[in-house]
């Protein structure tokens, strides 16, 4: 027997024994007896098994290859096999690996074969080049998605992608993430290579696929191992590496992490790949930035040879602040100097060329502009350098451009050009004015002398620096050459005189005033005064210099490792407490020992940096500011004098809370109104944000200078920063940009929440902004800046929990965080909010809005599961992750769907296929526009569809499935359910936006192709309308399939759960505990509503019949007997299982013509008389079972359908047509594929059958057609003259509105009667339609016969009917609107005729909106958008009507509209009012007339600007609720509208207050008498409320208003309601701040206000002037007679013995206004008549007198102190009697909930803390009492500590 036979026996011997054949050693011998084996047999034989292993014919189920005792066989029979070779041999055709299980198999196959060794798999056999390639691309497939336990490849043989040494070089926070991707599978840098070398092979198609999946799984590993395999294998080997790299660089999670590494292993790609995206887009350049600044290569990118890209990085990488340019470009031009300094003149001349065409209009290439301060620079650095004559000349042309594009260089410009000409060259050479250098000796003189300090002489040097003087400019230079040059002879100074020297030179160092040159030199000079023995004065000069600067010795570590290293500085623990402090975080980061030394000194470059804090500012905390500075030039306000900045500055600058108190006298001298904006700007920019540790001491700050204004612009400004951060570009990515978004936040917080003050929802919305970052992926934005905010609620006592503001938040943070993919940094952040807050997260029920929403970065549509690979080409093309949050996505971001199936199907009209067979460019150019367009739209909303069904469905159908045991009903139910709703939802979502893009980008591409534009119009509307369905088809499937995928992940613990139930072979019932969010099951319920096991048919039914895979939606299932038929029905007999399609339509024919013989013979004449349980119900419920039953149930439904339209059709009775119409209404809920085709067939079909207008009528009263759709046709027909269909037409008029049950209105048939009337105005209608148009005439008329008998009310209702129509219309704008409403006008000649139509318009609204019998949500949205409609139409009205030439006429026709419109809208309520009594509607008139203020407030008629609050208010005091009761509620919601009562109360006379202050009398007037019944209805304490609320309004943000007419609204308040009279009394001034009342041995007399008498309305004193009333008490008060102290008695007493309130309480405020307040109490005039009123009035008098007097206890004025002191007096000069009455009506002001007049307390307090109070036997007269004093007294006491 040959070698090849023993090879082929081997395998088929195997094969005929199936798996028992390695049952055993015994058997795998057996089955190798008589074979010769060999490394080739065996591969054959294992080739075979790795097929097999589970589905070999004629093997049990479960069963496969035991590999291990076929491998021992082996050995026993042959023990010299090479293993290696028998892996080697598997390279052959017929191996293939299928799944993991054949995999596992030949590792086990080398383990079993080495189980005594720990030889490790030769994975080399598998990586190295095959003959068979797609055989060995199955093994690759296995290894790259294979389980680690089967086989790791990090514990192989191989080259790693990521290795330990690039973890080790990387930051701590990308360390986890680069051990994860280091751990996966594919980090095989070989394994790699493998799949690379095949794609040039016979399976190309297959590794390019592979690779895109890849791409999409792993693009990190696979773009650093195709990277590390160079040069480029193959052309795919190049487009990946360029489409990872682009993907990188664009934007990705882990980006920094690639980037460093890929920097690492092959620099030059990843600068290849940032030029060519420089070269494609110069504006890249920021994003370049971004990436170089994240992954801390910037340093290195700069080093390139490539001189525009790495200038232009660096001048951008210096106006974010990440870079010293004037060092960097320094150290360039000092390498290399000859070619660098061309290419910065060229660099400078090109942004010079490009700058000057953008500002002249031109189109120019998009880059980024250089700021003047990097302008600057450039200038400098070049004008250091020995430039040749051309350079120095070409220098002075680009100045002299620059200049001219920017003012700021223009101060500039002298000495520059001075410099390019060689007159000075340099401060060294430079010889000063005589009279500069004499004062500079004297500065240095006054400065030894001690005249002026060195902090003061620095601050001036700084001011001169900055100035536009020259001499200015001079003095600074000369006095630091002078201060440099003077070094040599330090060691002859005086000790004093020159440690004031190092004082001096430390602070200029510190404030970056010593340029970079000199700054060397003078670093040197302290080295080496430090360098002398410690004591000397030389050293001693060192450590005062060095001590000056120490805070920027961070800047140079070179220089601090020099600093180390001298012993005698360990003397001063502040320097070496700095010194050590920065070695410590050189010894973290030892890459910044390098970053800068002392040769190469860092200095801060423009004027920003010298007015920065170099007290504070360190490099951990300056942030990106440039984006804020920059944000200057727009803001409103006037920069103060240079001399005030600098000194309000050098205050900030030496702030701290030791010397507040000091400077603050000085500042509050400087801050000026004028100077708020800029100081607002300036501490907020300049300071807050990057000084987050001295927040406090500026909040002091604030707090002692004590501006309510100031406060209220620094936090506007810090609004407008937090918003100017937020909407950067950068903030995602820069770490700078967030710190100083988070240090606003914690500023805001502080400046509001902290200090009880909210944060208003128009500024800052945080749960809208959370809500947004979720969706656009930017959660590491908001949620710190949410998070440093809210932390200050700790500090208030309004937002601290439980706040339902702030808890609302906090619930959705906490949603946030338990969301796996929010980052652990972010997570952090909720921590320590919550535990700042001291919440428990845990103990926080989170929201439920993010279920709603799909988390950004969702998979694409496509799953990514991987699955078994037959073969590679059945991998399915993946679509990249992408956010659904808008309907469109960068191209860049594009999912890639496979749409070639769609574009296969179009079908297209013969022209244009005519025009594409000769023209195949535009057959190409449409698939791909639609294509494009299908890519962009379609994705995201399938993604977020799929979201939105798939948990819908898995809570419906895990609650309704929790007692099902079986997962396979669960699984078909669910995928019942989320078929039909993920079709509906994606259709009726995609279907518009996806047609006009589609439409729009045809149309493009095609006139970019060179079609004519209207050719192309007409092709691009013509291929996709005809195609809408077929691709909304295709939609509905690649959605379906997305949406089972979704729905299964989701189902997958709920299927397991069951199954393990099953397996377990329980008897307990099951119950899905893990799903299921219901009360414990085992509680014990009734044997009715206990729950079964498991699900019956008859509910699995109600799923199965919306399964769209049935073709047809099942009826509803009907009640079922014992039997499982309808209960109570006819039994209807069994169907045979083999009845066909025709015998069940002749069984549904016999069943409808038994329905038919029950009609007509029943006897019945209306549905209403009908018996539920009547013969005709129960077959109508019956039918739809049997259809049901059909195979083709949708075919079966379409053909029954129309037998029952045939047979409404044949129907001559009113009963028949209702019971058919109702019939067709049931079947249209069944199917809705039903409902379109009939529809279509009634409304647009050209079949003359269908006009029977009785049918129609029917159908129309039971809402089965579309009106307006089917009015729009019907008017198409009627003006086409189409035959029959005016009759129809007339006829169907006819019934439908002038019935006696009217069932529509002229609103839904506006077009049909307008096509009948115009027949009619052309004389060629028919008599019949003439006498249509005569009655619905006649109808409308009648109403109105006796006052308009000339008006045209049809035309009128016409006119109204088409404004309505036309408002609802989506596309309608103001021409349009224009239009109409002129031929109204025109149609109006008259104000008679004017007044009637609005009449006509206003009862329409109100008669359709009441009319209607039973309640629709269809019929309320037409009558509420005819009343909207109206009131846009009077809106209109008003405002194009220009009747009159005159401008006055003009508005006083403007304003008549509007006075007619409220005038007429005022007497048809009180119609309706009067007529209908206690069924009066309040709701139409509401609607209309908050309509009406809502179009004339959101318009624009300036003319009634004024006229129109005035008419409203107006007419709202026409309607008060005294007079309506019945519009009560309406009344009060209109008032309070949002809009009205600021409108009234902003305006700056007093017509507004009055009106304001007539509708809170009318409010008052109304509500008193209801409050003074002892027994509140239900409606009363609602309308109460409702009050309660108005004024609570008006005392936030209106208290002046409240103030001014208190004394108007306390005498209508009842004495009962007590809280609303606190309420109105409670107000103060804005701008008053309230003293403690508990403050101890307050003395209201001594305050300062108690001195100011306050605004008052002095209307009161009306009812004063009755009967010269008010004539005798200025009498008395000049006179002090007593004989008016009995007529003041009489005239407060009314004749039914009772008192006059309103009289009292005015004698008692106009006698304590007017009273002398500087006699003592008791001879004061007004006190006297108090005490003779108290004497004798009753004890109800004397209440009321009391109250009175209590009613003017308010904010400190003068009318408090003296109320409060005579009510003081009278209660110690009074008997107990009176003192009972006075503590009494005190404290029940106080016992009930805030507000409080402050007054009120401060007079409760005084009067409880004399002695002989709680003396008084009131006071303990009952135990109750005696408790509640004594509380009142403890709340008193501690609120006194």
């Amino acid at each position: 027997m040959s070698q090849p036979t023993d090879t082929l026996i081997l395998s088929k011997r195997l094969l005929d024994t199936g798996y028992p054949a390695c049952a055993n050693v015994q058997n795998a011998l057996q089955a190798m007896e008589g074979i010769s084996i060999t490394e080739e047999s065996i591969a054959q034989a294992l080739a075979v098994m790795v097929r097999t292993h589970s589905k070999l014919e004629g093997a049990n189920e479960g069963k496969s290859w035991h590999i291990e005792n076929f491998v021992n066989a082996i050995k026993e029979k042959s023990a010299t096999i090479d293993w290696i070779a028998v892996m080697g041999i598997l390279d052959r055709a017929d191996f293939i690996v299928y799944d993991a299980k054949g995999f596992k198999m030949v590792v086990d196959v080398w383990k079993a074969s080495r189980k005594d060794e720990k030889e490790l798999f030769p994975i080399h056999v598998f990586l190295q080049p095959w003959m068979n390639v797609r055989s060995q691309l199955s093994v690759l497939y296995q290894m790259v998605y294979g389980s680690a336990d089967i086989l790791d490849l990090n514990h192989t043989p191989i080259t790693q992608v990521i290795r330990e040494t690039h973890i080790r070089g990387l930051p701590a926070n990308a360390c986890p993430v680069a051990i994860h991707l280091a751990s996966q599978q594919l980090n095989c840098l070989e394994l790699i290579e493998a799949i690379i070398n095949m794609a040039d092979t016979a399976a190309a198609d297959d590794v390019r696929l592979l690779m895109d999946r890849l791409a999409l799984q792993a693009p990190e590993l696979l773009l650093l191992g195709l990277a590390q395999l160079q040069p480029f294998k193959n052309s795919l080997h190049q487009n990946l590496v360029l489409k990872l790299l682009s993907i990188f660089v664009i934007g990705h999670a882990n980006s920094n992490l690639v980037f460093m590494i890929l920097w690492k292993v092959h620099p030059q790609l990843l600068l290849e790949g940032f030029l060519d995206m420089y070269k494609k887009d110069a504006t890249s350049i920021s994003r370049i930035l971004d990436i170089a600044q994240e992954a801390k290569i910037l340093v290195y990118i700069l080093r390139a040879e490539v001189p525009f890209f790495t200038l232009d990085l660096a001048s951008l990488a210096a106006r974010r602040q990440h870079l010293n340019l004037e060092k960097w470009l320094t150290e360039r031009l000092s390498e290399d100097a000859k070619s660098l300094v061309p290419a910065c003149l060229e660099f400078l001349e090109r942004k010079c060329a490009i700058e000057m065409a953008r500002q002249s209009g031109a189109q120019v290439i998009p880059s980024l502009t250089l700021s003047v301060d990097v302008i600057m620079i450039f200038f400098r650095v070049l004008l250091e350098r020995s430039l040749s004559p051309a350079e120095t000349a070409k220098l002075a042309k680009l100045n002299q451009l620059y200049s001219q594009l920017y003012s700021q260089l223009m101060d500039a410009k002298g000495p520059v050009d001075r410099r390019i000409s060689g007159s000075t060259d340099g401060d060294n050479e430079r010889n000063y004015a005589p009279d500069v250098e004499e004062m500079v000796r004297l500065y240095f003189e006054r400065l030894y002398t001690g005249d002026i300090s060195a902090e003061r002489f620095a601050s001036v040097l700084k001011a001169c620096q900055s100035s536009k003087d020259p001499r200015q400019v001079d003095f600074f230079s000369c006095t630091v050459h002078i201060l440099l040059d003077e070094a040599r002879f330090f060691n002859q100074y005086p000790e004093n005189e020159l440690l004031a020297t190092g004082e001096l030179l430390g602070l200029l160092v510190d404030q970056h005033l010593i340029s970079y040159q000199l700054l060397r030199v003078a670093l040197k000079h302290v080295l080496d005064a430090l360098s002398q023995p410690p004591g000397t004065k030389l050293f001693n000069f060192g450590v005062q210099t060095l001590l000056q600067f120490r805070r920027r010795l961070s800047e140079w570590p070179q220089y601090i490792l020099l600093l180390s290293k001298v012993d005698g500085l360990k003397a001063y623990p502040p320097i070496t407490e700095t010194i050590s402090g920065i070695m410590q975080q050189l010894q973290k980061y030892p890459e910044a020992k390098t970053a800068g030394n002392f040769d190469d000194v860092n200095r801060s470059s423009g004027p920003d940096s010298a007015e920065a804090s170099p007290k504070r500012k360190t490099a951990d905390q300056v942030g990106n500011v440039s984006a804020l500075l920059q944000s200057t030039s727009d803001l409103a306000f006037e920069d103060p004098p240079p001399r005030v900045q600098e000194r309000i500055s050098f205050l900030i600058n030496n702030l701290s809370l030791g010397n507040l108190s000091q400077k603050l006298p000085e500042l509050r001298q400087l801050l000026q109104e004028p100077t708020w904006g800029w100081f607002s700007h300036y501490l907020v920019v300049r300071r807050v944000s990057i000084e987050p540790n001295n927040h406090d001491l500026y909040m002091s700050l604030l707090n002692e200078l004590d501006i309510l204004q100031l406060n209220e612009i620094i936090i506007e400004e810090t609004y407008r920063n937090i918003r100017l951060l937020l909407q950067s570009e950068s903030i995602a990515t820069s770490s700078s940009d967030r710190n100083l978004l988070k240090c606003l936040g914690t500023w805001l917080g502080k400046m509001t929440i902290a200090k009880n003050k909210p944060i208003r929802h128009k500024d800052l919305s945080f749960k809208d902004s959370l809500l947004d970052a979720y969706d656009n992926d930017k959660l590491i934005v908001v949620i710190p800046l949410v998070c440093k905010v809210l932390q200050e609620a700790s500090k208030s006592k309004i937002f601290r929990p439980p706040n339902p503001w702030l808890m609302s938040i906090m619930k959705l943070l906490a949603e946030l965080y338990w969301n796996e993919d929010l980052r652990l940094n972010l997570k952090f952040e909720i921590e320590i909010l919550y535990k700042t807050l001291d919440v428990d997260l845990n103990e926080i029920e989170p929201t439920s809005i993010l279920e709603k929403r799909a988390p950004p970065g969702i998979e694409g549509i496509s799953d990514q599961r991987p699955t078994p690979m037959p073969s590679m080409a059945d991998i399915a093309t993946r679509a990249e992750p992408a956010s659904y949050d808008t309907p469109s996505l960068p191209a860049t971001q594009r999912p890639e769907v496979d749409i070639s199936p769609l574009l296969a199907k179009l079908q297209f009209n013969p022209a244009i296929s005519q025009l594409i067979a000769q023209h195949s460019v535009i057959r190409i150019t449409i698939f791909r526009a639609l294509s494009d367009s299908f890519a962009e739209i379609v994705p995201p909303i399938i993604i977020q569809s799929s979201s939105i069904v798939t948990v819908s469905t898995r809570d419906l159908i895990l609650k309704d499935f929790a007692n099902e045991p079986d997962e396979t009903k669960l699984k078909r139910a669910a995928h019942s359910m989320v078929l039909l709703l993920i079709g509906n939802l994606v259709v009726a979502t995609c279907k518009e936006p996806l047609c006009n893009n589609m439409i729009s980008t045809t149309r493009g591409s095609l006139v970019q192709a060179g079609v004519p534009e209207p050719l192309a119009d007409e092709i691009a509307t013509s291929v996709v309308s005809e195609n809408l369905d077929l691709i909304c088809s295709f939609v509905e499937q690649l959605a379906q399939v997305k949406a089972l995928n979704d729905l299964d992940r989701k189902l997958a613990p709920a299927y397991a759960s069951r199954i393990a139930h099953r397996e377990q072979q329980s008897n307990a019932a099951y119950f899905d505990t893990l799903h299921t969010n219901a009360v414990p099951h085992h509680v014990q319920l009734p044997e009715v509503l206990r729950a079964v096991d498991g699900v019956s048919p008859e509910q699995m039914r109600i799923y199965e019949r919306h399964d769209p895979r049935s073709m047809m939606n099942h009826p509803p299932p009907v009640e079922m007997n014992h039997e499982g038929v309808p209960a109570g029905s006819p039994v209807p007999p069994p169907m045979p299982n083999g009845m066909n399609a025709n015998m069940l339509v002749a069984k549904l024919e016999q069943m409808l013509l038994e329905l038919d013989r029950l009609i007509c013979f029943s006897g019945i004449t209306s549905t209403a008389l009908l018996p539920p349980n009547h013969d005709i119900c129960l077959l109508i419920r019956q039918i739809p079972l049997l259809i049901g039953q059909s195979s083709t149930p949708l075919q079966t439904m379409l053909t029954f359908v129309e037998k029952v339209v045939y047979m409404l059709y044949q129907s001559s009775t009113t009963f028949a047509l209702e019971i058919y119409a109702i019939f067709l209404q049931s079947l249209f809920e069944l199917s809705g594929d039903v409902t379109k085709e009939t529809l279509a067939w009634l409304v647009y079909a050209d079949d003359e059958r269908k006009y029977n207008a009785s049918v129609i009528s029917m159908l129309i009263r039971h809402e089965l057609l579309p009106l307006e759709e089917y009015d729009i046709h019907l008017a198409k027909l009627i003006l086409a003259k189409a035959d029959s269909v005016i009759d129809f037409a007339t006829n169907l008029i006819r019934l439908c509105m002038l019935s006696d049950t009217p069932a529509t209105q002229l609103e839904d048939h506006i077009l049909t009667v307008s096509a009948l009337t115009k027949l009619v105005e052309s004389d060629e209608a028919p008599s019949n339609v003439v006498k249509l148009v005569e009655d619905l005439k006649t109808s409308m008329e009648s109403p109105y016969r006796d006052i308009a008998k000339s008006a045209d009310c049809l035309q009128l209702r016409i006119l109204l009917a088409e404004w309505s129509r036309l408002s609802r219309h989506p596309m309608a704008h103001e021409p349009v609107y224009d239009s109409l409403v002129k031929k109204i006008l025109t149609t109006l000649e008259t104000g008679e005729q004017r007044r009637f139509f609005l009449r006509l318009c206003i009862e329409t609204c109100v008669n359709q909106y009441v009319s209607a019998k039973r309640v629709r949500v269809s019929h309320q949205r037409r009558v509420i958008s005819l009343i909207d409609a109206f009131a846009k139409l009077v809106f209109y009205l008003t405002k194009l009507d220009q009747s009159s030439e005159a401008s006055a006429e003009t508005n006083q026709v403007k304003q008549q509209w509007l006075n007619d419109t409220l005038s007429i809208v005022i007497l048809v309520l009180a119609q309706h009012h009067e007529e209908r009594g206690a069924n009066f509607n309040q709701r139409p008139f509401l609607r209309l007339l908050s309509s009406l203020f809502t179009e004339f407030s959101n318009g624009s008629i300036p003319e009634l600007d004024k006229e129109m609050i005035t008419a409203f208010s107006d007419a709202l005091y026409t309607i008060q609720p005294l007079r309506f009761p019945g519009f009560a509620f309406s009344w009060l919601q209109l008032i309070s509208h949002r809009s009205f009562l600021p409108q009234l109360l902003v305006t700056n006379d007093e017509k507004g207050w009055t009106m304001c202050q007539r509708l809170l009398r009318a409010l008052l007037q109304f509500l008193g008498p209801l409050l003074a019944n002892q027994e509140l209805q239900r409606a009363t304490k609602t309308f109460y409320r409702g009050a309660l609320r108005v004024l609570v309004v008006l005392l936030h943000d209106f208290p002046e208003f409240l103030c001014n007419n208190y004394m108007l609204f306390v005498q209508l308040i009842p004495d009962s309601c007590v809280q609303l009279r606190n309420l109105v009394l409670s107000a103060f001034p804005r701008v008053m701040q309230l003293p403690d009342p508990f403050t101890a041995d307050l003395q209201l007399d001594e305050l300062p206000e108690s001195k100011e008498p306050p605004n008052l309305n002095t209307s009161y004193e009306d009812v004063l002037k009755e009967d010269g009333f008010k004539t005798a008490i200025d009498e008395f008060l000049q006179s002090k007679t007593d004989s008016f102290f009995a007529r003041s008695l009489d005239v407060v007493s009314s004749k039914d013995g009772g008192y006059r309130v309103d009289m009292l309480g005015s004698l008692v405020l106009y006698l304590g206004a007017n009273a002398s307040m500087k006699v003592p109490m008791g001879e004061n005039v007004a006190v006297r008549v108090y005490k003779y009123l108290l004497k004798h009035l009753t004890s109800e008098g004397r209440y009321l007198l009391l109250n009175c007097i209590v009613d003017h206890l308010r904010y400190p004025n003068s009318h408090t102190c003296f109320f409060s002191s005579a009510l003081l007096h009278l209660f110690r000069e009074q008997n107990d009697a009176v003192k009972e009455q006075i503590t009494r009506v005190l404290l029940e002001r106080l016992i009930v909930n805030r507000p409080h007049p402050w007054g009120l307390l401060a007079s409760f307090i005084e009067l409880i803390k004399a002695t002989d109070f709680w003396k008084h036997e009131f006071i303990r007269c009952s135990p109750d009492i005696e408790r509640l004093f004594d509380n009142v007294s403890r709340s008193i006491k501690k609120a006194e500590v």
